[in-house]
């Protein structure tokens, strides 16, 4: 930084240039009053002498003796020169006398003198011996000095300036000297001034630079009640509030995008030159998402916001998912005042599945309650109407009749476990015991369907009767619901199989068909409510897609995981790990 931009030069120069200033318009002035005052005194105390000697001459007898007293008193440091008429004859010597009698014949001024009888002054300038002298010339008139003269005289009085001179130049040196230690003590003075005054401006300086760093910490001293202690105590609260405003916005700041980073829905804001200036992570991966279709969408959704400054809604569908964009005009998003866009991106993809497995299971439950009713009521009004009469064809009828009453008991009881799981929650009763009578039971159980479809069952694998925490019938109904599921998705010669595993904390059942396999597409959601996979690849009767849904929620009452893993055309396994038993329940 310049040197001469510091405060305290320039204010250190302003005070030494007014008291430079001053002391030497005061100098000036002094010693021209001094030099006048000097001269002026010369001319009077010479203008009295020439009077006095004037009345002497006048009022003397002895003209001659008058004059040579008068001489012997004046003459010396005074020249004296006394003349009966203006044609006073000039004296052959090269005596000052006679330069300054030559100086009074040459100027007219001096005739007033022997003419008007009046007294004149004047500084005349000699050369004596080569120098330059300068004289007060007094010109004083007088009666004539002789008797046969009609004429007037003149009494002439000069004195050298060399000692008036030299007093001028003493009191010039001891102004100066004196004007020069003034001015050497008021450097001081305004050097420690200037410095006590500017030290507060300075620290606030350094104080104001850490504030625009974002110190707002910073607090001044305040050592005085002037401006200077006003300008430090305002400070000091500009910075407090500043503080606190900043600590506000920053609180107002974290607050917001705390809120916008915990919302399920995207966020988005775009500005009046479609730049992205605030966004979630939700809405981050969601704009990755949009095809070119989908972007030039939402471009004129948002021309349209900014037009109507009204709240548009917009529907997109992108590959297998379904969102809304609802854009908002802000009539102020940046702090320069340029308007703006936000916009809400809700992913309705649940939604529009739970919609849409809503109607299809109204639809396929409809027509499992459909077909089941209208063969009860055929067959039972052919045995009404007499239709059949044989005992076999009776029992026939009868027997058709009872499986699809238990096929309507089966459907009703899904949809009354589920609903009394909805409303009341599930409860399981897990105990220590072992899991291979399970998988006994269930191998005899499926025998006879493994027959008819010509499946290969292998459901009891030797567990080495290991203990295991469950409840059995919630157990059995979850194997029942996989080996049920597995016997629709396979084909005669397929394999449907059940193994066990075990580690430190879990123990794992693996219940695998060679079937046809699930689509990856529908694998994370087999478990959803009344979700149902494609029915083109399934055989024999359509469920309500609320099995595998209540399989999870007895898996999850026990504290355990169910998972599936399939390939197309390759089979498909469900692996469940249930947790092992405390080791309370071991010793009971």
């Amino acid at each position: 930084m310049n040197r001469l931009n510091n405060v305290v030069i320039k204010l250190w120069l302003t005070i030494i240039l007014i008291v430079t200033t001053v002391l030497i318009l005061l100098s000036a002035a002094l010693i021209t009053f001094i030099q006048s005052y000097y001269t002026q005194e010369t001319e009077d105390t010479l203008t009295k002498d020439a009077k006095r000697i004037s009345h002497l001459l006048e009022h003397s007898k002895d003209k001659e003796t008058a004059i040579s007293h008068s001489r012997k008193l004046i003459e010396g440091p005074v020249g004296l020169i006394i003349m009966n008429d203006k044609d006073m004859k000039t004296p052959h010597d090269n005596s000052t006398k006679k330069k300054m009698l030559e100086e009074i014949k040459k100027n007219k001024q001096y005739e007033f003198v022997f003419d008007k009888q009046q007294k004149i002054s004047n500084h005349v300038t000699l050369d004596i011996n080569g120098k330059k002298r300068s004289y007060v010339l007094i010109g004083y008139p007088t009666k004539n000095l002789s008797s046969h003269k009609k004429e007037n005289g003149g009494v002439f009085i000069y004195q050298d300036l060399k000692t008036t001179e030299d007093t001028s130049n003493l009191i010039t040196v001891i102004i100066l000297a004196i004007a020069v230690i003034f001015l050497a003590i008021t450097t001081v003075f305004a050097f420690f001034l200037t410095s006590r005054i500017t030290k507060p401006l300075r620290s606030l300086k350094s104080q104001a630079m850490k504030v625009s760093k974002g110190d707002y910490t910073q607090v001044v001293p305040v050592n005085s009640r002037d401006e200077i202690g006003e300008l430090a105590r305002t400070f000091n609260t500009m910075s407090t509030e500043i503080q606190q405003h900043i600590d506000a916005l920053s609180s107002s700041k974290n607050i917001r995008e705390s809120i916008i980073n915990s919302m399920v829905e995207g966020v988005v804001g775009f500005n009046e030159s479609d730049e992205i200036i605030l966004s979630n992570k939700v809405a981050q991966d969601t704009l990755q998402l949009l095809d070119e279709y989908a972007k030039d969408k939402l471009y004129k959704q948002r021309e349209k916001t900014f037009e109507s400054k009204h709240t548009q809604f917009e529907e997109y569908e992108i590959n297998t998912r379904y969102f809304v964009i609802i854009t908002s005009y802000i009539a102020q998003i940046q702090p320069d005042g340029r308007s703006g866009i936000v916009a809400i991106i809700r992913d309705m993809t649940n939604e529009h599945n739970i919609d849409q497995m809503k109607k299809d299971f109204i639809a396929n439950v409809s027509h499992e309650l459909r077909t089941p009713i209208s063969l009860l009521q055929g067959y039972t009004e052919s045995i009404v109407d007499g239709v059949v009469t044989e005992p076999d064809e009776i029992h026939d009828s009868l027997t058709i009749v009872l499986d699809e009453t238990k096929r309507l008991n089966r459907l009703v009881n899904e949809l009354l476990n589920v609903a009394r799981m909805d409303a009341e929650g599930l409860t399981v009763e897990k105990v220590a015991q072992p899991i291979q009578p399970l998988l006994d039971k269930m191998q005899r159980k499926y025998e006879q369907q493994a027959s008819d479809l010509k499946l290969t069952m292998h459901l009891n694998p030797n567990t080495h009767n290991q203990t295991w925490y469950y409840d059995a019938d919630r157990i059995e109904q979850v194997l029942t619901n996989l080996i049920d599921n597995a016997t629709r998705y396979t084909e005669p010669n397929d394999t449907l199989s059940i193994e066990v595993e075990a580690s430190k904390t879990v123990d794992i059942l693996y219940i695998s068909d060679t079937g046809t396999g699930i689509a990856p597409e529908h694998l994370q959601q087999v478990f959803d409510r009344f979700y149902k996979v494609d029915a083109s690849r399934k055989r024999g009767k359509q469920g309500t897609g609320l099995g595998l849904f209540i399989c999870r929620m007895i898996i999850d009452e026990h504290e355990g995981t169910i998972d599936v893993q399939s390939e197309l055309g390759e089979g498909t396994t469900f692996i469940i790990k249930l947790p092992k038993p405390p080791k309370h329940e071991l010793t009971h």
